[in-house]
């Protein structure tokens, strides 16, 4: 009948249609199962490359193997570096049989580069090789160097860990005040969610393949920055004896003021000594060396020229005598104001010899220079007031008679800011000074009459310092560096050089590396 033709027809169309199914489904499964089992692959040796079948070649477990403990155990990814590749105990096998004719290599990462760890295999020509690789420890006991530097936003706090080792940085650990530590290979690391204003610890501990550690801590205020010039120095130095000149050439150093004794009135100052190479800034149209970041992670400079200038005329602005007479103490003073041993009412000669150089030359910079920090003009008096006539012998004179310099500005009414800065005596119309005979001492200058010409501090001229020296026989001493480099005292009616010093913001972003050829230079200025 026709429905019953109909019918048939319909069956025998779905029989075939199904059968079409059944061989796709059949096609896709097989090629899905040749693909997995049966793909031919390439692996690259030191020399050439091997074909092989995923199923052929077996890297059965790789182990590290600590203190003479075998196995210490399994890793799934080759050490980067603090290894040696144990040769006795990593073997291949073909079947049951050892094949003694397959060379292993292992090349561990190069410290601070951006290559990876490689194990190679050469000669390996047979089906069915498995092998396993052990690892042996180095040995260490040299603890790794560690700086850090930090960034703020409102709400967040980036901390860098500059770290170097004899082998390897393996780890660096990130911790928060009391909080748990974050372990990364990276170095860098930022903390999220703060508190605009409030102040964290944050710490940082970095390892060697051996376990060897190093941690730094650092109290920082949300919103506020450290200079992340410091990771431009992996080296950092400490000194303890200020009896000898610094005179070393360096790159890539930097030192650590040692002791709160020797910290600023914001924290631990880091400063150059001797003769670095890559302390050079080009800014506001001149070029500067730097002389320390201070406790508030800003960048103190010292004026060198309008040329990468190391003596002569052309590393200052000129020359001035440092007040019109010497004939009482209270001419010592940055500012002055008689009948005070800390007055502010007038301005010495040589300040405003300065402050008419700011206005020509750093006035449009005004953005990028910090008035916070300060310049110390110390007038702390070890014996007499400093006032009039009376014999007076200022602090700094026992320091640096001591061989103990310090960054503290003993008394805050000698720290001369701007009128915006939160601290210091608010006396400056401009944010620039001059440097400190402590400064100069830390450099590697000394308060002695033994030539020491070999510090970049060394200008081959006498220039001023800020730092009072002593009034004895009618006459006021300020200290200067002599033509030798030496740090001594003048009366104040002498011409002698004037080098400006100014701080830029801790914020300022800075590119270059700080040589004369490719000197660091503000974004933007």
């Amino acid at each position: 009948m026709k429905f019953e033709v109909l019918k048939r027809s319909h069956l025998k169309r779905n029989i075939i249609i199904s059968v079409i199914v059944v061989a796709l489904l059949s096609a896709i499964i097989l090629t899905f199962t040749r693909a997995k089992y049966r793909t031919t692959q390439s692996m690259p040796l030191i020399q050439g490359t091997i074909n092989f079948s995923p199923s052929d070649f077996n890297l059965i477990a790789m182990y590290l193997d600590k203190e003479g403990a075998q196995p210490a155990g399994q890793t799934k990814e080759v050490p980067k570096f603090g290894y040696d590749l144990d040769t006795e105990n990593s073997v291949c096998y073909v079947g049951d049989a050892l094949d003694s004719s397959i060379a292993i290599t292992y090349i561990p990462k190069a410290d601070g580069s951006n290559t990876s760890a490689s194990l190679s295999f050469d000669n390996m020509t047979k089906s069915g090789t498995k092998c396993t690789i052990h690892f042996k420890l180095k040995e260490d006991t040299e603890n790794p160097n560690l700086i850090i530097s930090t960034s703020s936003t409102d709400t967040s706090i980036t901390v860098t860990a500059n770290a170097t080792d004899n082998i390897g940085i393996y780890y660096y650990y990130f911790k928060l005040d009391s909080g748990e530590e974050v372990r990364l290979e990276e170095n860098s690391y930022t903390f999220e969610g703060l508190t605009k204003g409030q102040s964290y610890t944050v710490s940082v501990r970095v390892e060697d393949a051996a376990g060897n550690t190093t941690e730094k801590s650092e109290d920082v205020i949300v919103g506020t920055t450290k200079s992340l010039l410091l990771a431009n120095y992996p080296t950092v130095l400490t000194r303890t004896d200020f009896s000898t000149a610094i005179t070393e050439t360096t790159t890539g150093t930097i030192y650590m003021s040692m002791n709160e004794s020797q910290y600023d009135d914001d924290g631990e100052v880091y400063y150059f000594a001797g003769n670095p190479t890559d302390n050079w800034v080009e800014f506001g149209g001149f070029w500067w060396r730097i002389i320390r970041i201070n406790g508030d992670g800003t960048i103190r400079m010292i004026y060198q020229g309008t040329a990468a200038n190391t003596t002569g005329a052309g590393t200052q602005i000129g020359e001035s005598s440092f007040y019109g007479s010497n004939s009482r103490s209270e001419y010592v003073g940055y500012m002055n104001t008689l009948y005070q041993s800390h007055g502010l009412e007038n301005a010495s000669m040589i300040k405003e010899k300065i402050d008419t150089w700011y206005r020509s030359n750093l006035a449009n910079y005004i953005s990028y220079i910090d008035g916070n920090a300060g310049f110390c003009g110390d007038r702390i008096t070890t014996n007499g007031n400093g006032i009039g006539t009376t014999k007076t012998i200022y602090a700094a004179s026992n320091r640096l008679g001591n061989k103990t310099p310090s960054y503290k500005c003993q008394d805050s009414r000698d720290l001369y800011t701007t009128s915006e800065s939160s601290k210091g005596n608010k006396a400056l119309e401009y944010p620039i000074g001059l440097i400190t005979a402590d400064e100069i001492s830390f450099g590697g200058g000394l308060i002695s009459m033994n030539k020491n010409n070999e510090y970049y501090l060394y200008t081959g001229l006498d220039y001023w310092t800020i730092t009072p020296a002593s009034f004895s026989s009618n006459e006021a001493f300020v200290y200067y560096i002599e033509t030798n480099g030496t740090i001594s005292h003048s009366v104040l009616t002498i011409n002698r050089g004037i080098r400006p010093v100014i701080n830029l913001r801790a914020d300022v972003q800075i590119t270059g590396s700080g040589t004369t050829t490719d000197p660091f230079k503000v974004v933007g200025a």
